[in-house]
């Protein structure tokens, strides 16, 4: 899995939930049904500002790169979502929609709309899109709701990661590429899909 430098930060996001589900229409002209499934996740595509051609030849050759093996950035946050110490899933094996941690800083508060990644044994990170406000316990336990349904059956004590979530995934698209400037700046754009 590739990842870009620390100092490769974007300047624009623009994120997208791909919706597992659908919608059934009869041919009746019936009322429609939806129909949850499983597997609904994120993609983001991620503008960066000009670099000069010493970062832009690293992040063009870690794109490159990640290609084939793939790539793992920091999702974009907006907000400062706190110091949660370092949680981690309280119980193996949950489905659904709701996430069990221990690990939380007390009074931590994780709020509507925050981010949260999961990491599985292979070390992938899966995102999640936090449905309402919850509150660390005394014991630092909290049950987080998610806004889509979790998509593996995370280990008992898998990290969990509030202040800084990731995606990972694929590259979208086939081909890479980036624009060189007259004033010898590289700007690149690509997105990033969730491969599970």
């Amino acid at each position: 899995m590739i990842e870009l430098p620390a100092w490769a930060v974007p300047n624009a996001a623009t994120p997208a939930l791909v919706d597992a589900g659908g919608v059934m229409r009869s041919p009746l002209n019936t009322a429609a049904l939806r129909i949850n499934r499983l597997g609904s996740h994120y993609m983001v595509a991620l503008a960066f500002p000009p670099y000069e051609p010493e970062q832009g030849r690293i992040i063009v050759s870690r794109l490159i790169r990640a290609q084939v093996a793939g790539l793992r950035v920091p999702y974009p946050l907006f907000v400062d979502q706190g110091q949660p110490a370092a949680p981690v899933v309280d119980g193996a094996g949950q489905a659904g929609l709701s996430l069990k941690l221990r690990g939380l800083t007390p009074g931590y508060v994780a709020r509507e709309g925050y981010w949260l990644s999961i990491v599985d044994p292979a070390g992938q990170h899966y995102l999640h899109n936090v449905a309402a406000d919850a509150v660390a316990a005394a014991d630092g336990g909290m049950t987080i709701a998610l806004s889509e349904m979790l998509r593996v059956p995370f280990q008992n004590g898998a990290a969990v990661h509030l202040a800084e979530p990731m995606i990972e995934g694929i590259v979208d698209g086939d081909k890479r590429a980036w624009t060189l400037a007259v004033d010898h700046t590289t700007s690149i754009e690509f997105t990033i899909e969730e491969a599970r």
